[in-house]
């Protein structure tokens, strides 16, 4: 019998900077924005205090760095805003704006290069779906839904070692 070949997906690689990538599915980044005006928002959180015009629409613009580290993170140039589609409910796509350091990187990922969450990168578990391994260096994929969601502020995000984010 012959062996059954690994199924081949595509994703996009996402750069946070600060040493922090994870990856999407192909399907779940509409566009990149590499001149982006955002606008701050008082009294919001920390990691989610700015909002994009696109599209007609009011898009909330997360920074990843922030979230993870648990405080403002300052960026030290002006990036790019990936938006994001992702599953609100059953019937409702919901999109949003993610900081990028650079722009997405597309690639292929199979079945083969599946592997575990390791003990360094448990400060993304609570939006890691799955991990694969890229050029021995490990990627999660994270979950928009779960990046997105309002209760994502009451997860509790594991510390980051420091060299991670150099």
């Amino acid at each position: 019998m012959a062996d059954t070949p690994a199924k081949t997906s595509r994703a996009w690689l996402l750069d946070f900077g600060r040493g922090l990538q994870a990856a999407v599915g192909l399907h779940e980044m509409s566009q990149v924005v590499l001149t982006p005006t955002v606008f701050e928002v008082p009294y919001t959180p920390h990691y989610c205090s700015e909002i994009l015009s696109w599209q007609d629409q009011l898009l909330p613009v997360v920074d990843v760095p922030s979230l993870l580290e648990g405080q403002k993170v300052f960026r030290s140039q002006q990036d790019v805003i990936g938006i994001a589609v992702y599953q609100k409910s059953l019937v409702n796509i919901g999109y949003a704006g993610v900081h990028l350091a650079n722009l997405p990187t597309s690639l292929f990922v199979s079945d083969d290069q599946a592997c575990a969450l390791p003990p360094q990168l448990q400060y993304w578990q609570p939006l890691a779906i799955a991990c694969f391994n890229l050029d021995n260096t490990v990627v999660p994929i994270i979950d928009l839904a779960r990046l997105f969601s309002p209760t994502i502020r009451q997860s509790t995000f594991p510390k980051i070692p420091s060299h991670a984010t150099a």
